[in-house]
C-alpha cells in the first residue's frame, strides 16, 4: 500500500544531510491506567522545566482545538519476526517512568492498546502514517524496562463469516 509523503517528508528524505527526520508517537491505553501514557521518540523541545522534561507536543489524538505532550523516553522496537509455525511477533520496549505503571501492564489480564504514529520532526502536527487499535498479546519488566509484545493471533483466530455469507444475502453461492 502507498502512503503520500508530506512536503517535509519529501524533503527530508532527498536531502543529502537533514536535521528533519520522522518521529513515532505512542498512546498506550489500559482501563486500570489513570490517564493514557503519552510518549515520544524525539526530544523535540523542552514541555516542562520544573522537573525538567523533554518531548514533542501534537495534536494528534487530541480534542478539536487541543494538543497533547507526548514525553520522550527510551524506546525500543523489536519488529515482527517470521518464525516457522508461529504467528508473526513483535515488540516495544520502553524505559519505565513509574514501577506503578509497569505493575499494571505487567499483572493485568486485559490488554493494553497501543495507538502509533509517524510525523516529522519539524511538522508534529501533520500525521504521515498513524496505525491504531495495535493490543499487546504480553509484557514483560525487568531492570527499568518493559516489553510489550504483539501479534497477529487476534487477527487470525477471529470467526469465519458464517452467517454473513447466507443464502439470502448471497444465492449465487447457493445453488
Amino acid at each position: 500500500m502507498k502512503y503520500p509523503l508530506s512536503p517535509a517528508a519529501s524533503k527530508a528524505q532527498d536531502a543529502v544531510g537533514s536535521d528533519d527526520y520522522e518521529v513515532v508517537l505512542i498512546r498506550i491505553r489500559h482501563p486500570d491506567l489513570v490517564e493514557d501514557i503519552l510518549i515520544s521518540s524525539d526530544p523535540n523541545s523542552v514541555v516542562s522545566y520544573e522537573p525538567y522534561m523533554r518531548g514533542t507536543v501534537s495534536p494528534w489524538l487530541a480534542e478539536e482545538g487541543e494538543e497533547n505532550t507526548f514525553l520522550f523516553i527510551g524506546i525500543g522496537f523489536d519488529l515482527p519476526d517470521d518464525v516457522t509455525d508461529a504467528a508473526m511477533q513483535g515488540a516495544l520496549i520502553i524505559d519505565v517512568l513509574d514501577s506503578e505503571i509497569a505493575n499494571i501492564l505487567t499483572s493485568t489480564i486485559e490488554p493494553a492498546v497501543v495507538d502509533m504514529c509517524t510525523v516529522m520532526r519539524s511538522s508534529p502536527d501533520f500525521i504521515e502514517r498513524q496505525f491504531l487499535g495495535h493490543l499487546m498479546s504480553g509484557a514483560e519488566g525487568d531492570g527499568g524496562a518493559i516489553s510489550l509484545s504483539f501479534n497477529r493471533r487476534h487477527v487470525l483466530e477471529e470467526p469465519c463469516p458464517a452467517d454473513r455469507t447466507t443464502k439470502e444475502r448471497f444465492p449465487g453461492l447457493h445453488p
